[in-house]
């Protein structure tokens, strides 16, 4: 089993901020027409996304981004344009969200919520586009420019970062760290991706129990929670670092529960992976019987999945695919 789970991608959900006028707590005039069209365009959008409709988030998100430029809203405009990149960058279109994020930084550097969350969307797509190293430099960007109650995921989006270019050491320190700072913030989701990394290191170190351990509260958690993609990536990591452990029955256990959890979730492209990987462990358990079973599960899933839009919604709530 080769997949290189610890270095997946957790998408974050499309970014809302809410802003009395444009900046400050003191109370605002009533706002014109266009913005709260903006507005409502952009809540719209967001739900579209959240239930899988991308065009319709697409063409939402553009009407919100239109509205908010034609009155020069520049906090709403460079939201929209964050939604847009991170909406096309789970669509895997990276050359337009690339596009959309560099619009928004243009513009972001105004409000400390806005530069942050666009550094936060920069990094992800420079690690999605295959540049750990650029990655590395705006998530630490989006560290520096956190000032509300997202510090844990900035760090986390570090953590992950240092996985995917083997510096184990350090990411175990800002997973640590972010951990503590989640679990204070009560972020139950980003509390369980900071498990998750935690596991992985863990794994590496041939720290077999101890990875069980953290992967375990995070599935406790994301099972709680409700988050279906992050529990398949959970049952993921513990079938692999079974595996690794030599304990084969149980990964095949694990893996059985990964396929179940995505394929009900409509996540077919990894089902399949789910399948390839319980044939080899079936293999080496000697059981040709199953390792072909699911062998042919796996070719009838890759026809489904050929017709699957790439960077479905569900991408918002789980681990999107790895770069």
């Amino acid at each position: 089993m080769n997949r290189p789970s610890c270095y997946c991608l957790w998408a974050s959900p499309l970014f809302v901020l809410l802003l009395a006028g444009c900046f400050g707590g003191k109370a605002q005039p009533a706002r014109p027409e266009a913005q709260l069209r903006a507005k409502t365009a952009l809540s719209r959008g967001i739900r579209a996304e959240q239930k899988g409709d991308s065009p319709e988030a697409e063409k939402q998100l553009t009407q919100s981004l239109s509205l908010s430029t034609s009155v020069e809203d520049y906090p709403a405009r460079a939201t929209a344009l964050i939604n847009l990149s991170r909406l096309h960058r789970l669509q895997h279109d990276l050359p337009k969200a690339e596009t959309s994020i560099d619009l928004a930084l243009a513009i972001a550097g105004i409000d400390s919520r806005l530069l942050a969350e666009a550094a936060y969307e920069k990094a992800l797509l420079e690690l999605a586009s295959d540049r750990p190293e650029t990655a590395l430099e705006w998530a630490n960007k989006a560290i520096a420019a956190e000032r509300e109650g997202a510090l844990g995921s900035r760090l986390n989006l570090a953590g992950r970062i240092q996985l995917v270019r083997g510096r184990w050491s350090e990411a175990e320190a800002l997973a640590g760290k972010s951990l503590a700072e989640n679990r204070s913030a009560g972020q139950a989701e980003e509390e369980a991706n900071s498990l998750r990394i935690l596991g992985i290191v863990a794994r590496n170190d041939k720290k077999y129990d101890r990875g069980t351990q953290f992967l375990q509260e995070a599935l406790l958690i994301d099972k709680r929670i409700g988050k279906s993609g992050k529990i398949a990536a959970d049952l993921e990591e513990l079938a692999e670092t079974a595996s690794n452990a030599g304990n084969l029955r149980e990964s095949a256990a694990y893996l059985e529960r990964a396929y179940e959890v995505n394929l009900a979730g409509g996540r077919l492209r990894q089902a399949l992976e789910n399948q390839e990987s319980l044939a080899g462990v079936y293999a080496k358990l000697g059981e040709e019987d199953k390792a072909n079973r699911a062998r042919e599960t796996a070719r009838k899933l890759e026809s489904q999945s050929t017709f699957q839009t790439p960077g479905n919604s569900s991408a918002t709530i789980s681990p999107s695919s790895r770069p």
